[in-house]
């Protein structure tokens, strides 16, 4: 094995998926970033030599310099590659037709916790190891509901405070590989559309394209 890649949020969705695609390389070292690893019992038939799952809360930012000591520890003291996929959606953030008038002080300040401070910092706390990889490559979930002219065309989709979580790291995104790329790092802020994880609710099983009223008619889809 000789890439690291370690994968946030790697119990469900779209984390475990890139967990099962990943270990299709042999070359490839899987670390899967989970709250609970006893509880993440979609992953568990995973574990093993390729795939080794660390604890970690990422709304617990002190705990970050013991998580990236885990790391090491499993990783060989690098990281090649860090796929920042953690993030949640709630409150109006998680509704179609409630718009930003619906949300509260609360869903905002959990939405961004998770989909923004918790990726910079995590990231920062990584650096070090990600230094000592090959390929220096930071990927942030980004989305197409934090795209300025997506969001102008699709109006009727709302998801106001989750929008603009995703809108947030992707400009952190762009912070990072001004600060970074003279030091051979790359950071992509990566909109992989809906996705048909087990996270799709309504839309689960179905075919959605990306416009705006495919995405209607599904509902509660795992839109990223």
């Amino acid at each position: 094995m000789s890439r690291t890649i370690v994968v946030t949020g790697a119990a469900r969705g779209l984390g475990l998926e890139w967990v099962k695609q990943l270990t299709q390389d042999p070359q490839n070292l899987v670390i899967a970033v989970v709250r609970d690893p006893s509880k993440a019992t979609q992953l568990q038939p995973l574990l093993g030599p390729r795939v080794v799952a660390v604890k970690a809360d990422l709304g617990a930012f002190d705990s970050f310099p013991v998580v990236a000591e885990e790391i090491s520890k499993v990783g060989g003291g690098k990281i090649d590659v860090l796929i920042n996929n953690a993030g949640i959606m709630t409150g109006a953030g998680a509704s179609f037709d409630q718009g930003i008038s619906h949300s509260t002080p609360q869903e905002w300040d959990e939405q961004f916790r998770i989909n923004v401070t918790a990726q910079v910092f995590f990231t920062l706390a990584l650096l070090p190891l990600l230094s000592n990889g090959t390929e220096k490559k930071v990927v942030n979930l980004a989305s197409m509901l934090g795209d300025i002219k997506y969001s102008e065309e699709n109006p009727h989709l709302n998801f106001a405070s989750y929008s603009v979580t995703k809108a947030g790291i992707t400009m952190a995104s762009l912070k990072f590989h001004n600060e970074f790329k003279e030091r051979g790092f790359t950071f992509l802020a990566l909109n992989p559309g809906w996705a048909n994880t087990d996270l799709a609710g309504e839309g689960m099983g179905a075919y959605v394209s990306y416009s705006g009223a495919s995405l209607r008619s599904k509902k509660r889809s795992d839109i990223c």
